[in-house]
């Protein structure tokens, strides 16, 4: 966060600040990521006082962003309290890879609930990550995990791949977020 706001800054980019004794740019992630998964692509909102042009944009920002940070694209979203996330794509490599073979995907997606255990101020409670899933698809090494955003939020990839492998070693695979969809751009 702190490259981009210096880059604003530095780009004199007109980013609207918050209120109080210590304003800062009014930006955010628009997804955390989870602990132990890398990302290829993030999204970013930056809330601005006034339009700017998308080509200015990108290029201003990008010539203050250090070269292992790149732009992909700018558009605008409404300012708005529901979450701008569609789905999410993930890319998941086993470290093993004859352990792929040895899930049942089909059988795992047929099923009508899949519930798991979630911790939240320190009571367990259940959540169907069923209706988040969208698809999995097999490659040669891995698969693609796409999740989708439902009303009662969003299964986490560990817990799909959790769910599908029956056991919890993280070391048995590598997680990659690869694509965020927002819904303007459906």
């Amino acid at each position: 966060m702190k490259v981009f706001e210096r880059a604003i800054r530095r780009a004199n980019i007109p980013v609207a600040m918050s209120k109080g004794f210590n304003p800062h740019p009014k930006l955010s992630l628009v997804l955390a990521l989870g602990v132990g998964i890398a990302s290829k692509d993030e999204v970013l909102e930056v809330e601005l006082l006034q339009s700017v042009p998308s080509g200015s944009l990108v290029e201003s920002l990008g010539r203050q962003l250090p070269k292992e940070i790149q732009i992909l694209s700018v558009e605008t979203i409404p300012l708005s309290s529901k979450s701008p996330v569609r789905d999410v794509t993930y890319e998941i490599i086993f470290k093993e890879p004859g352990f792929l073979k040895s899930l049942k995907i089909s059988e795992f997606l047929q099923q009508s609930n899949i519930i798991v255990s979630r911790t939240k101020d320190g009571y367990q409670k259940p959540f169907d990550i069923r209706p988040s899933i969208q698809e999995i698809t097999v490659k040669p090494d891995g698969l693609i995990l796409s999740i989708k955003m439902i009303p009662e939020g969003m299964a986490r990839p560990e817990e799909v791949l959790h769910a599908l492998c029956g056991n919890g070693e993280k070391g048995l695979f590598e997680i990659i977020r690869t694509k965020i969809n927002l819904f303007s751009s459906a």
